[in-house]
C-alpha cells in the first residue's frame, strides 16, 4: 500500500498529513525531530483535498471536514474518535458526555487515553474535549496549541497565512 504525504507551513508549525487510498491516517505537527518516512510518496496532487480543507479550517473558513479518515486504532479508540468528531465546531464536550454517547459510562480514563493517542489531531478535534468540570484540557501538542485552536474556533485568530 502506497502512503502519500504533504505538508503545510502554518502558525502552529509545519503540519504533515499522511494518507492512503482509504483516507487520512495521520496528522503530525512537525517538530525538530520529525521527518517523513523515506517509503512515503510526497504527492501534493494526491493530498490536495486534505491540505486544502486543513488550510481553509486554519483560515477560519471551514467548520467541518468532509475528508475520508482512516486512523488506525482499537475498536474502542475508533469509537471515541468518532464521538470526538461529532463535537460541533466552537463547542466542547466533557469526558463524561463522550462516555455517555458511546454507552461506556465508566470508561472516562480510557476515553482520555484514546484522546491522547489521536493520530489525526485538529481534524479529529481533541482540543474540544473538556474535563468533567468544563475546563480546557491540553492536547498532546500542548496548551498553547489547544488555546490557539479554540481561539480560531471562536473567531479571534487565524492560524494560516498566505505568503
Amino acid at each position: 500500500m502506497i502512503m502519500y504525504y504533504d505538508y503545510l507551513d502554518t502558525v502552529l508549525g509545519k503540519i504533515y498529513l499522511l494518507a492512503d487510498e482509504h483516507g487520512l491516517r495521520q496528522l503530525t505537527v512537525g517538530s525538530g525531530g520529525f521527518c517523513p518516512d523515506s517509503s512515503w510518496d510526497h504527492s501534493p496532487e494526491f493530498m490536495q483535498e486534505y491540505t486544502t480543507q486543513l488550510q481553509e479550517y486554519l483560515q477560519g473558513q471551514r467548520k467541518t471536514f468532509t475528508l475520508p479518515l482512516a486512523p488506525q486504532g482499537t475498536p474502542f479508540q475508533q469509537q471515541v474518535w468518532q464521538a470526538i468528531c461529532n463535537i460541533p465546531y466552537g463547542s466542547g464536550h466533557s469526558y463524561q458526555k463522550i462516555a455517555e454517547r458511546i454507552n461506556q459510562p465508566n470508561a472516562i480514563q480510557a476515553i482520555g487515553m484514546a484522546r491522547n493517542v489521536n493520530p489525526i489531531p485538529i481534524i479529529i478535534p481533541c482540543h474540544r474535549v473538556l474535563s468533567d468540570n468544563d475546563q480546557q484540557t491540553q492536547c498532546r501538542y500542548g496548551q498553547d496549541m489547544t488555546n490557539q485552536l479554540l481561539a480560531l474556533e471562536s473567531g479571534k485568530l487565524t492560524l494560516f497565512r498566505t505568503f
